[in-house]
């Protein structure tokens, strides 16, 4: 307090001293006259001094309780907010509904269908779940016919949970007609304005138990996304440009993580396919109080207990080996692993009040323009591993074990001799650094490429405003010089292209 919002100068006649005393009587519970929100959140008020001028800096912690903090004169549903960019959004009643219950393990999924039964259960998937509750000894099964209550299927009176008519259900939807998985291709990096002649190129709404949403929903991405041939061993085999486990387990998690409330079963599950990524967004908060930091720590922390406990029992197919959901605090860690496996940036968790977006990047090995590149360089067989390999060589002008280590997570030993034997095979070289660097036979520069490596030594990093220095070119017309010359493998680059810090290094 105390700066103008638009240029963040001082304002003149600002009292931090009537401003504190206002701040601290509207935070204090213990003056409800004077109170302004509640709950109050954790906080902190300094005085400060910015350009000779006095202002006021209060730091707010997130809430430790259930929510909203809203504004008391106007009510939880007038006087609750959200900061969206420079304007205050008012809360949805679902945005509210998931603050309220931020720190509470709902039983949402134990509720009752009402009109439902047993005649609404899918009977084939039925007798592969019980199947396996006899393979693993389950002792749910008992000695009579009351497994379906014990497992939460169905309840005291005969109708369905949520849990079970979503699990084993043959059509949900006759209950929760927007229980849903929506896959929809788009044309380009976002979604297309209404009113544009193609908004979708390819959409599917995808129906059923939750298995088969799931299993529909991987047919759809699967049609829209790039495969390429890779080998393994002595056999190839075709992989999709984002891992298939990868995309089982984020649309696992989304059907199994989702909020089924009764003001969330209007949201649908929605997976938007864009040219350079794949969102999947459920809706939702983070539950039980999980923060958004903590989603690598593999503990698991279901919203849906029950729901939770039945997937661990629904099986796949005969083609994919396992259960729809383990429920053991792997799937996450798994993912980012596979990511990094596949030369693919790990995923993006996009953290909402009311939904959880993971947002998973084509953008890897099976770019076009590269795959065509390794290609060219290692035939149209190669490892995922070998693809890595190159992509860093090229990019950072040279890779070690150690890179190539934290890129796949592979042991450094193993790393080694994968690049010696690029060595052998005369894709790559290796310097007087034990780097790996691309393996040029005969480089012709041009004048403009001498004059580059001319600014450039094998000691001392030069960033590429001491080179446009030097040389007297500009920025934009030394980047193209730059890149030929690290792909040639004659300059090392000492950070990622979208790295401040990049510099560059004679080889």
């Amino acid at each position: 307090m105390g700066l103008s919002e638009p240029d963040f100068t001082p304002v003149e006649g600002f009292d931090s001293q009537a401003s504190i005393q206002f701040i601290r009587a509207g935070l204090n519970p213990q003056d409800r006259d004077a109170l302004k929100v509640e709950p109050v959140p954790h906080h902190e008020i300094h005085e400060m001094t910015v350009d000779g001028a006095e202002v006021v800096l209060v730091s707010v912690s997130p809430l430790a309780v259930n929510g909203p903090c809203y504004y008391l004169p106007g009510g939880i549903i007038n006087g609750s907010f959200k900061r969206v960019g420079d304007e205050d959004r008012k809360l949805s009643h679902l945005e509210i509904y998931e603050l309220q219950n931020r720190f509470v393990q709902t039983k949402t999924d134990r509720n009752p269908v009402p009109d439902s039964s047993i005649n609404d259960l899918n009977n084939q998937l039925v007798a592969s779940f019980k199947q396996r509750l006899v393979e693993t000894g389950s002792r749910s099964l008992g000695t009579d016919d009351n497994w379906l209550l014990r497992k939460n299927i169905t309840t005291p009176i005969g109708e369905l949970t949520i849990a079970g008519l979503l699990a084993l259900g043959s059509y949900p939807q006759q209950f929760f007609p927007r229980v849903i998985i929506d896959v929809a291709v788009h044309p380009g990096l976002h979604k297309s304005p209404i009113g544009t002649s193609i908004r979708f190129e390819d959409r599917k709404i995808c129906e059923g138990n939750l298995l088969e949403m799931v299993q529909e929903a991987m047919t759809a991405i699967k049609r829209n996304l790039r495969v390429r041939r890779v080998v393994e061993g002595l056999s190839g085999k075709d992989v999709l440009e984002i891992p298939e486990e990868v995309l089982r387990e984020a649309l696992a998690n989304a059907v199994l993580h989702r909020d089924y409330s009764e003001l969330a079963q209007n949201e649908a599950i929605h997976v938007d396919i864009y040219k350079d990524r794949v969102e999947i967004t459920s809706p939702g908060g983070l539950p039980n109080g999980k923060r958004p930091e903590s989603i690598l720590d593999g503990y698991s922390e279901p919203r849906n207990r029950v729901l939770s406990r039945i997937l661990m029992d629904i099986p796949w197919t005969h083609e994919v080996q396992g259960v729809l959901a383990e429920s053991n605090g792997t799937g996450v860690p798994r993912m980012f692993n596979l990511m990094r496996e596949a030369g693919l940036p790990v995923p993006n968790f996009k953290i909402d009040i009311s939904s959880v977006t993971v947002e998973l990047s084509r953008h890897g090995l099976l770019d076009t323009q590269t795959n065509e590149w390794l290609v060219e360089k290692l035939g149209s067989d190669f490892s995922n591993t070998q693809g890595i390999a190159l992509v860093l060589a090229k990019e950072l002008g040279a890779v070690t074990p150690r890179d190539l280590r934290n890129q796949t997570g592979h042991d450094s030993e193993d790393m080694r001799s994968l690049l010696d034997a690029l060595v052998d095979r005369g894709v790559l070289n290796q310097n007087s650094q034990n780097q790996y660097q691309l393996a040029t036979s005969s480089v012709n520069v041009t004048q403009s490429e001498q004059e580059v490596l001319d600014a450039i030594n094998k000691t001392t990093p030069v960033t590429i405003r001491e080179i446009a220095t030097k040389t007297g070119k500009t920025a934009s017309s030394l980047r193209p010089l730059l890149r030929g010359l690290v792909e040639a493998g004659l300059v090392v680059a000492t950070a990622p292209p979208s790295s401040r810090n990049r510099a560059y290094l004679q080889a």
